[in-house]
């Protein structure tokens, strides 16, 4: 069997490239094994010249990278199997990219926060990234469907950007405009903890007056800020391992053509940054605390109604007004979100999943779980965990 010889141009300072990699060597684990090579620029520097001669001197069978910038174009033109991630100028034509699913962040990240009981919105992207408009764009969409306004961060006036250090000087006064409580959706973990730091400077308080979520996941990110920041959990690893799969189709000779290879963002990671129910009822924000600390255990209307200390009628006619949405349909949501965790992060069976969620027959669990997530759970497992 040839051990094929894969360039890996791909980052290591964000999680996103960490976890690409992660799931690049799992694939060369089960299929390989490959040879692999990677930079290493802690210890060498090369210039552009350098390392278009270094990878060509390599021979290649096939090419793995993130954006690169002045190197991508000698590289795509070499005639060897490549998959490509483009950051600033998009995918690369008549090629397999690898692209992220921003229709179901920016969705997910609206559904989230209007579940925290926000009914005040902001968006605060890059504006010359088109991955963060496509975010910000599908996010406020969403929003709208749901009768809700979105006010996006607008870049600093003038053709020269601030600086990364003087930016949060500008989000501060945007943050000002805003009415309280609410809650704003950064396009990276990065964005994120800027708009931390602009909260520190105007003394809004994080989570109770301005709550922020980004995406990525980046725990060297979202862990030191103050508080941790919640995210959107990328799926790159599940990413990195489709990806070897479809390069080593064609090492092997087999035409792919233009496909897109997706990074799915299976869930939030809720962390101190937006821990916290924006509900001005405060029936409604018992109920809700109760449904948070039982869902699990096979809760009823019933059952809530009695810990808040209303009727249920009464109970269900706040939440609705609230919510938008029944208390049957929020205790749901968050058992089928939580099967989603131990789908994708554990090998317990579909069978031991539903009995852990206090299901007597797996038909009923099936039956909720794709009613709220669009798939059954084994298809979910398929999608989203290198394990299904």
């Amino acid at each position: 069997m040839k051990a094929y010889r894969v360039a890996l141009l791909v980052e290591e300072e964000r999680e996103i490239g960490r976890s690409l990699l992660r799931g690049i060597a799992q694939y060369s684990r089960t299929h390989g094994p490959w040879i692999f090579y990677r930079e290493v620029p802690f210890y060498e520097q090369l210039s552009y010249s350098e390392r278009i001669q270094r990878i060509k001197d390599w021979r290649a069978d096939g090419i793995i990278m993130r954006e690169q910038g002045r190197l991508d174009a000698p590289l795509l033109e070499l005639g060897v199997p490549l998959i490509y991630s483009g950051h600033r100028c998009g995918p690369a034509p008549g090629i397999p990219n690898i692209l992220g699913d921003d229709r179901q962040i920016g969705t997910m990240a609206a559904d989230y926060l209007i579940g925290k009981g926000f009914r005040y919105f902001g968006f605060c992207g890059f504006k010359s990234m088109w991955w963060s408009a496509d975010r910000g764009r599908f996010f406020a969409e969403h929003l709208h469907a749901k009768g809700f306004d979105v006010n996006v961060y607008p870049s600093p006036p003038g053709r020269k950007s601030p600086s990364w250090a003087e930016e949060p000087e500008f989000m501060a006064e945007w943050i000002k405009t805003l009415p309280k409580p609410c809650a704003i959706f950064a396009c990276t973990d990065d964005r994120c903890r800027q708009l931390s730091e602009a909260c520190k400077r105007t003394g809004f308080k994080v989570p109770e007056e301005v709550a922020l979520l980004g995406v990525d996941n980046d725990e060297l990110v979202c862990d030191f800020a103050s508080p941790p920041l919640s995210s959107l959990m990328l799926n790159a690893e599940k990413t990195g391992y489709d990806a070897a799969a479809v390069l080593h189709r064609m090492m092997q000779g087999e035409p792919v053509g233009e496909i897109t290879i997706p990074i799915s963002a299976p869930r939030v990671i809720t962390r101190q940054s937006t821990d916290i129910v924006a509900i001005d009822d405060p029936i409604v924000a018992n109920a809700l605390n109760h449904i948070r600390e039982h869902y699990r255990k096979g809760i009823t209307v019933v059952d809530i109604a009695r810990a808040t200390g209303v009727s249920r009628r009464v109970l269900e006619i706040h939440f609705r007004k609230s919510m938008d949405r029944s208390i049957y349909e929020e205790v749901l949501r968050l058992r089928m979100n939580h099967a989603c965790i131990l789908l994708m992060e554990t090998n317990l069976s579909v069978a031991q999943i539903a009995e852990a969620l206090n299901y007597e027959e797996i038909k009923y669990f099936s039956r909720g779980f794709k009613k709220v997530i669009g798939v059954s759970p084994s298809a979910y497992r398929k999608q989203h965990s290198i394990r299904g």
